[in-house]
């Protein structure tokens, strides 16, 4: 009993590491973020969180990003994407950068590891 407890809790805190890692920054990672897409012209992104059972790599041609002060948290932000999916859905959310997912050089690439965030995605770079 006590070892299925303790797996039990190991999985639970593996989950808890994993969860949320870039989705609350500060205003600086923010902004940087957003300077990113428009400096570099990223219009597409796949959000997928490799460390999460049973999610589906979502591929979105991005119309708008920004970012927004995190309501009752003064110092931290959340980046928003704008956008439509494969199927002209719309969508608008809140992300966590360790989840978004950027070509570069021919593969999709962790946003919050090109931008030196510190993060794990779970993932290697990988072709979609």
């Amino acid at each position: 009993m006590k070892t299925l407890l303790s797996v039990l809790l190991f999985v639970f805190a593996v989950n808890i590491t994993y969860s949320d890692q870039l989705a609350w920054i500060s205003e600086e990672e923010a902004q940087k973020t957003v300077d990113y897409f428009k400096e570099n012209k990223i219009k597409n992104v796949i959000l997928w969180c490799a460390c999460c059972d049973n999610d589906t790599k979502l591929k979105i041609k991005v119309t708008r990003i920004y970012y927004k002060a995190v309501e009752g948290q003064k110092d931290y932000c959340e980046v928003w994407i704008e956008g439509k999916d494969k199927d002209d859905k719309r969508l608008k959310q809140s992300v966590d950068l360790a989840y978004v997912h950027i070509k570069k050089a021919g593969e999709w690439n962790c946003l919050g590891t090109v931008l030196e965030f510190k993060c794990d995605p779970c993932t290697k770079p990988f072709k979609f």
